[in-house]
């Protein structure tokens, strides 16, 4: 075995609190669920959200339609109505919320055709400039109807990937376009309201610009800073880019950074291939909670063998697959990595960093009344040899492949 990979404890680099995980409630998980028994819809809720499960205490809602649903959609305009989510997404949520209390996030795929230049919800296109305040009352109207159902929504995200031409819902906001609607519109509209605003919700290759375009004194002078823009929270599929997220927390030690969507590209299940996905994830949530990060929510949490439906055939994987011809869920290789990290990062565990230099594991620590625990996964595809260093404490330990363990270092 070659020379053993280094990891440092930096008990001077605190990290906060870590708030857990979660998933989003989209209508096409929705629909799976309404697939299965009474009996079997209550197995998979505990599979999901019972302490002996995943623990999900997040969740990630669409304000209308997204590439997750049967076909596009908008909410009927007068009077306002959320009716069309009766019949598939409410349902789930009010059993969800009947379990357990979720920390809700809301992100819209786009404004209504009538508020774009181009009457279209797919395609990208711009929000009509002189539409701005009417577009945050539309959103203000859907947080009330959702309120009323006892879905209080915590963050609300200005646009879905706001840099994005997507072939399914989409609209473009520049930097500009984002401080002007949720600086002034958006937190206008939320005034006297318990609902924060996070910016981006994008992936992480810029991180850092997008952060000074979007927080920086110099950039916000005419629309901010405002008390209701909390944080950021970003995407996974351009890559991980620690370091990007290091210079953010760095330089934004007090905002809010949520990890907001993640899913793997779908392909045909197999037990081997998925570990390869679970093993992305741990990469993944691994290097948000050693950057700072307060949570992490998956995309679907409940898709068919297709990866589906999806209207747009945009098919991916998610944790559980739904059985349909046995009324029953498969719980994938994903699913068991996000239990086990579950239950290795209970919710309010006090976060330590970690540095390390190698790609070959991640790993991070938190803190107790009397050690530190250092949870190391090993991503490559062969054993590795480790070393931990905590002031002048050393341990050493082996894992194999695909192997998660936690260690005590005091």
């Amino acid at each position: 075995m070659s020379k053993p990979i280094e990891i440092t404890i930096r008990a001077d680099l605190p990290l906060g609190t870590w708030q857990g995980m979660g998933g989003a409630i989209t209508e096409a998980s929705a629909y799976n669920f309404s697939k299965l028994s009474a009996e079997k819809q209550q197995k998979l809720i505990k599979a999901y959200y019972d302490k002996d499960g995943l623990d999900y205490c997040w969740g990630r809602l669409s304000i209308g339609s997204n590439d997750f649903c049967l076909k596009p959609y908008e909410y009927a305009k007068r009077p306002f109505s959320t009716a069309h989510d009766e019949k598939y997404i409410l349902p789930m949520l009010r059993q969800i919320l009947a379990t357990k209390d979720l920390t809700l996030v809301a992100s819209p795929w786009s404004p209504p055709k009538r508020f774009k230049l181009l009457p279209k919800q797919r395609f990208g296109g711009l929000l009509k400039p002189w539409r701005y305040r009417s577009y945050a009352r539309y959103i203000g109207k859907w947080l009330d109807a959702y309120a009323r159902e006892g879905a209080k929504i915590k963050y609300l995200t200005p646009q879905n990937e706001p840099h994005a031409i997507q072939i399914w819902e989409s609209c473009f906001f520049s930097y500009r376009m984002q401080r002007k609607f949720a600086y002034k519109y958006l937190a206008e509209e939320l005034r006297g309201l318990d609902t924060q605003i996070l910016l981006w919700d994008h992936n992480k290759k810029h991180l850092s610009e997008v952060a000074d375009n979007l927080f920086n004194g110099s950039y916000v002078t005419k629309y901010g800073p405002n008390e209701k823009v909390a944080g950021l929270c970003y995407h996974w599929y351009n890559g991980i880019y620690p370091d990007q997220m290091w210079q953010v927390r760095q330089k934004y030690p007090d905002i809010l950074m949520l990890s907001s969507e993640m899913c793997c590209g779908y392909s045909p299940y197999n037990e081997q291939d998925w570990q390869n996905d679970a093993n992305l994830y741990y990469r993944e949530i691994f290097a948000d909670i050693n950057t700072g990060a307060t949570a992490w929510i998956d995309w679907n949490m409940f898709l068919n063998w297709q990866g589906g439906p999806s209207y747009c055939k945009n098919y991916v994987k998610s944790p559980v697959i739904l059985n349909e011809s046995e009324d029953d869920f498969i719980l994938t290789p994903i699913y068991h990595a996000l239990k086990k990290l579950a239950k290795l990062f209970p919710v309010g565990s006090q976060i330590i960093r970690c540095e390390f230099d190698s790609n070959d594991i991640v790993a991070v620590a938190r803190q107790t009344k009397t050690s530190y625990e250092v949870v190391v996964a090993n991503v490559s595809g062969e054993a590795q040899s480790i070393k931990i260093k905590h002031g002048t404490k050393t341990k050493r330990l082996a894992l194999e492949k695909s192997e998660v363990v936690s260690v005590s270092i005091a």
